[in-house]
């Protein structure tokens, strides 16, 4: 299953242009690899980034020191065939945390259910198409998703058997976590706390005995914290100096400075969208929302079936464990409520494969229930799995796209950015336009930082926000909800288009006549 969906992964590198995010993700990874400074957009960690780096970086790509980040990112991808080879390559370099994430799922999930349980856990990850969708991706998302579940796991092992190398993997893992993306500060520490609270609740004791012969568990929790420093501080190269100018010297000042940065955007906000309404300081529901109608079914029902079940076990047989993934999962979703930067289900990935453990905790009960409704429990888990793969195999290759029946037939008026429309869509514009045999100008209302002849597109102009023209026009899901430009792009509503550019991309051709006509009755109205 998981080689399966890596080369599912792998297949879609070279079908989708570069997305808002990649160009910046790839210019801070190539300028860590190539000077060994860390001065692009503070607020991502370098991990993720040094992985899509490393593949342009081996085919002799280097940094040039552009001081705008998605100039430089733009001069590191180039343009044509050159383009597309530089962005596949990044892409491939996320892969490793992909395959991390899965084996890690494997490993939990077989800690609590067995082989059995363990193949259901991988399977109903590798058949999400959310993960698959950021595991495609030159981004920090999957990076962010695998190490901090690796980093919860090695809490829970430690935990279990409290010994000094369980807690300096732990400190490790937690590092690796961080050094992927901020958020995980909060995720990997709220899910801790819950999860100890719960602990606590199921032993009836607030304490955690070291294992015989091992150094007291404070020891153990200060040697954990100084490898978590030790270990960021490696993934920024072991910096000191000022977090501004003509401030302090401080180790990993990047880091620091980046923290700041990152907790100001968190409460600051940012232009988001949610059903049909743009707003710029978001909503405590963005999450569930988007949590409803990106999961698979599937995994939504087997998910609410499994956490009953973890919890009811972790009260009867007196077994924390059980109850950790959800306990965690919840906990992520409760943070989520508070941020005010609602950019997409990614944010929130790493309850992907919590819920996956869930989900398989559901499943195996479902299936192994003796009662006399064992045979219709085995029936629906069968149908449930298989639906799954049915889901995944329809989405595919548009993962990024994907939305279940909740969302109906418009997911636009639900959500867009990057849960629909992310800027994938150039390289199927560049073919409609090529197909169609279009040589006239094609103005382009574009979401996204890619350039649009570097991906390739012929005859394309950049379509202003006050323009009114005529003849042919592409615009983007995000710009027709209105997200960033306000009503600007609405009076192309007023058209049929001719086309779909994919799911994110919608096509026109406005007759001038058509356009005189409409004009002068808008202006009787």
């Amino acid at each position: 299953m998981i080689l399966a969906a890596t080369i599912a992964v792998a297949s879609t590198a070279r079908v989708f242009s570069g997305t808002v995010d990649e160009p910046a993700h790839l210019a801070a990874g190539m300028q860590w690899l190539t000077t060994g400074e860390y001065s692009y957009d503070l607020q991502h960690p370098p991990l993720g980034r040094i992985a899509a780096a490393l593949g342009p970086y081996v085919r002799g790509v280097r940094s040039t020191n552009d001081p705008a980040v998605y100039d430089e990112g733009a001069k590191i991808l180039g343009s044509g065939a050159r383009y597309s080879d530089m962005l596949a390559s990044a892409r491939h370099g996320e892969l490793v945390f992909f395959v991390l994430l899965t084996l890690v799922v494997w490993f939990w999930a077989r800690s609590l259910l067995g082989d059995a349980g363990a193949a259901i856990a991988t399977l109903l990850l590798v058949t999400n198409p959310n993960v698959l969708a950021h595991a495609g991706l030159a981004t920090t998302d999957i990076a962010c998703a695998a190490t901090t579940t690796l980093a919860l796991f090695l809490a829970v092992r430690w935990v279990e058997s409290p010994t000094m190398p369980r807690a300096l993997a732990f400190g490790v893992g937690a590092a690796l976590a961080v050094g992927s993306r901020l958020s995980a500060l909060a995720f990997v520490g709220g899910a801790l706390v819950v999860c100890y609270a719960l602990y606590a609740w199921v032993t009836r004791r607030a304490t955690i005995d070291k294992a015989r012969g091992a150094p007291s568990a404070l020891a153990q929790v200060g040697a954990s914290a100084a490898v978590f420093l030790l270990v960021i501080w490696a993934i920024y190269r072991f910096a000191i100096g000022p977090m501004h100018p003509g401030g302090a010297s401080v180790p990993a000042p990047a880091f620091l400075a980046g923290v700041d940065t990152f907790l100001l955007h968190g409460s600051s906000g940012h232009p988001s969208f949610l059903l049909g309404t743009p707003a710029n300081r978001g909503w405590w529901y963005y999450f569930p929302v988007a949590l409803a109608v990106k999961t698979p079914i599937p995994l939504l029902l087997l998910s609410i079936v499994g956490a009953a079940v973890a919890l009811a076990d972790a009260k009867a047989r007196r077994d924390w464990r059980t109850a950790v993934p959800v306990a965690a999962a919840l906990a992520m979703l409760a943070i989520s409520t508070t941020v005010r930067v609602d950019l997409g289900v990614r944010l929130i990935l790493p309850m992907y494969p919590l819920l996956a453990i869930v989900a398989a905790q559901g499943a195996i009960r479902l299936w192994s229930d003796r009662a006399a409704r064992a045979a219709r429990g085995r029936a629906m888990v069968g149908a449930l799995l298989a639906w799954s793969l049915l889901i995944v195999v329809r989405a595919h290759p548009d993962h990024l796209s994907y939305f279940n029946a909740l969302a109906g037939d418009h997911p636009e008026h639900v959500l867009v950015d990057s849960n629909l429309d992310w800027g994938q869509d150039l390289y199927r514009l560049r073919d409609t336009i090529v197909a169609r045999g279009i040589r006239d100008t094609v103005r382009v209302a574009y979401f996204g930082t890619a350039d649009i002849s570097a991906a390739g597109v012929p005859n394309a102009r950049e379509l202003g926000l006050h323009e009114r023209p005529t003849g042919w026009i592409a615009a983007s899901e995000t710009y027709l909800a209105g997200e960033w430009v306000g009503r600007a792009y609405d009076w192309l509503l007023d058209y049929p288009a001719v086309a779909r550019i994919g799911p994110s991309m919608r096509l026109w051709y406005v007759p001038p006549a058509t356009a005189t006509t409409d004009s002068l009755r808008r202006s009787a109205r």
